[in-house]
């Protein structure tokens, strides 16, 4: 049952359960070998990557009247054991649907112990994948919820189906992302600083949902 809830959270979230995995780089040529690091990556960084190994210079062109940029960043400094490279302290996430009746598009920054979840589309309920939906775990939990029973998950029907706009994360403190801290003052300067970040990332990939931040 645990492995099963966990899924709910996993499968089609940005929350860490759904996000966070290890990476593995191999290289054939056996020039590198035996480094491990906690830095941060996503799968941006692998296009990167693969033109920095190959000494390919990424083509310039244009795309709807603005240049195209990659935003990732090469994983070979790390590979080859630079101990603090740049730019792999901040990651980005974004997710618009799983299947044509779970669309929910959300925009993430994690930055060091920091991580923002902007819900797009949070006035809609948040959709579940239809395994996870049809599952006898999912449905036993349904049931227990609309008999007032305890559920054995850590967050609520309602935490899950119902989310803020904004959801402010310290993952060192909270590393189940259960304490939303988006409108506690005493980190008012993080959530400002992470919401300009990721508004400039939304700008940079010509992200269509940059209307909202001119209509709201």
């Amino acid at each position: 049952m645990v492995a099963l809830i966990t899924a709910a959270a996993a499968k089609t979230n940005l929350y860490e359960c759904g996000m966070g995995e290890p990476l593995f780089v191999y290289s054939p040529r056996g020039k590198m070998g035996g480094v491990h690091s906690q830095l941060m990556a996503s799968s941006l960084d692998l296009l990167p990557t693969v033109l920095d190994w190959s000494a390919i210079k990424y083509p310039s062109y244009h795309l709807n009247g603005m240049q195209v940029n990659l935003t990732g960043n090469s994983l070979l400094p790390i590979a080859e054991g630079v101990p603090d490279p740049e730019n792999h302290h901040t990651v980005f996430a974004s997710h618009q649907m799983h299947e044509v009746t779970m669309y929910y598009p959300m925009r993430v920054i994690h930055q060091g112990s920091y991580k923002l979840i902007l819900n797009i589309a949070n006035n809609l309920s948040y959709p579940i994948a239809a395994d996870l939906y049809s599952s006898e775990t999912w449905q036993d939990v349904l049931k227990r919820n609309a008999e007032g029973q305890a559920q054995h998950w850590y967050r609520t029907i309602n935490q899950y189906y119902f989310r803020p706009k904004w959801e402010l994360f310290d993952l060192e403190k909270d590393p189940m992302e259960l304490h939303n801290l988006a409108n506690d003052q005493s980190y008012a300067e993080t959530l400002h600083s992470l919401q300009a970040k990721l508004k400039a990332w939304q700008h940079e990939t010509n992200d269509p949902w940059m209307v909202k931040y001119v209509h709201e």
